[in-house]
């Protein structure tokens, strides 16, 4: 009889490798009388494998994305220029009004809307106000600006919208004559090629003066319309027997009308999930801040455990500085892979493709399961007499057949706590090697997969022993 007793520390020769190669000094050998047993007497080792890595080809998938691109064409029109945002309901004045007295105007803007007011005879005091409510759509004749007497006056418009009309109404008060009086209201565009004034239309308003007070409408429509185009409105007669005054300014835009959209060719994108320890909360996070440009938000059901993908875009709608509804359409692309659909709880509903539905979501088959080592499998080169049976699922296509297995032992402990085996049960295999120079010891997880444990002590032990005579 005979003990041959091996203490090997893995980080020595094969750190790096799913295996460890013990290289005799000397040979075992025998005769026709022995025979060789071998044992696993113990080992231990620190569990630094993560449930989640490149190794176990179970962190990383694809983003099937695709985009609708829309177009347009301006075509429509819409009520644009109003007292919202510069007066109140009470015909107070919102905004701040900026006065100018060497230049005699008074400006108010609201957003992306400018009107200035130049009047050469009474804009002289920079403490007073000079607007009123006349962009109500009901005219009133308690708000009212002068356009014309002794001298003439204009309103100019500057906006980054595109102006398509105007609609106007113009007053007089105090004027009763034997025969009418003819007024040409210009609507006037700044050449910015010039530097002048081009006049765009012309509309003459005819005030019958059988009456003190006159109101009469005058719509306009602009020219090849543009953003930040500059208009005024003004008087274009030389003299007028009364103070002509404006009573209402209001303005229609040019709106874009946007088509149906085309979808375009779809674009794969990778989702990389770090190596490391999860457990659901952090697996949950970390695909919420990788998923956050598509919109796309998991859960865990406590009571199930299931993943959802829930998909949180929101109805696009077209803008002319936004033509791209970029998550369209978001699928998931889930490798086949054993371990991945493992963890992701993805049973029958597995397929290439796996839609997450606008303003709904998708939920796996099962529970989530995290546990990618719940069995640590050592297996060896030597040549069992009664060979170990198996029936060891495939977790990934690294998979390996297994050979003669020593122990497989439970690893589903804490992270970077130690595994710890010890033989009390005196478990030895009858090998039929009669000359070994090297032995192999392999390492697998339950699902067939080498892994690479980084570290680990282990205790081997071979028996020669006689055969048994009659």
């Amino acid at each position: 009889m005979g003990v041959y007793d091996f203490y090997i520390d893995k980080r020595k020769n094969n750190k790096k490798d799913e295996y460890i190669d013990l290289i005799l000094d000397y040979p075992i050998e025998i005769d026709e009388g022995e025979y060789l047993k071998v044992k696993l007497v113990d080992f231990k080792f620190l569990n630094n494998l993560y449930n989640i890595s490149s190794t176990l080809m179970n962190n990383a998938f694809n983003i099937r994305r695709y985009s609708k691109t829309y177009t347009y064409v301006y075509g429509g029109s819409e009520l644009y220029l109003t007292d919202t945002g510069f007066f109140d309901d009470q015909n107070a004045l919102l905004v701040n009004e900026v006065i100018d007295i060497t230049t005699h105007q008074s400006s108010i803007t609201y957003d992306n809307t400018t009107l200035t007011y130049y009047n050469t005879a009474d804009i002289t005091d920079d403490t007073a106000s000079y607007w009123v409510n006349i962009l109500n759509a009901t005219p009133d004749v308690g708000r009212k600006m002068k356009l014309h007497d002794t001298y003439i006056y204009f309103i100019e418009i500057t906006s980054d919208e595109r102006i398509i009309s105007f609609d106007c109404v113009f007053y007089k008060d105090t004027h009763v004559g034997a025969s009418t009086t003819a007024v040409d209201i210009v609507l006037q565009k700044y050449n910015t090629s010039t530097t002048t004034w081009d006049i765009v239309q012309t509309n003459t308003i005819t005030f019958q003066n059988s009456v003190p007070q006159e109101q009469i409408s005058s719509a306009f429509t602009t020219t090849t319309p543009e953003p930040n185009d500059k208009y005024r409105i003004t008087s274009n007669t030389a003299s007028i027997p009364f103070t002509l005054y404006i009573l209402k300014l209001q303005a229609d835009k040019q709106i874009p009308i946007y088509d149906a959209g085309t979808i375009d060719t779809p674009v794969i994108h990778s989702i990389t999930i770090p190596d490391g320890f999860y457990k659901a909360s952090t697996y949950k996070n970390t695909l919420n801040d990788l998923l956050t440009s598509y919109k796309i938000t998991t859960s865990i059901d406590t009571l199930t455990n299931k993943i959802k993908f829930a998909n949180d875009n929101i109805t696009f709608v077209p803008t002319i500085d936004d033509l791209v509804d970029d998550n369209y359409q978001i699928d998931l692309v889930i490798p086949n892979i054993p371990n991945m659909l493992e963890n992701l709880g993805i049973t029958t509903s597995y397929q290439e493709y796996i839609n997450v539905p606008f303003n709904s979501y998708y939920e796996s088959d099962t529970h989530i399961n995290l546990i990618n080592l719940s069995k640590m499998i050592i297996t060896t080169n030597l040549n069992f007499q009664n060979k170990t049976h198996n029936e060891i699922i495939k977790g990934n296509e690294i998979h390996r057949g297994l050979g003669n297995i020593l122990c497989w032992i439970d690893t589903d402990i804490a992270p970077f706590s130690c595994v710890k085996y010890n033989n009390w049960d005196d478990l030895c295999y009858k090998i039929v090697n009669k000359h070994i120079t090297s032995i192999r010891l392999n390492f697998y997880s339950e699902k067939s997969q080498p892994i690479y444990i980084d570290n680990g002590l282990f205790h081997l032990q071979i028996k020669k022993l006689q055969k048994k005579t009659l």
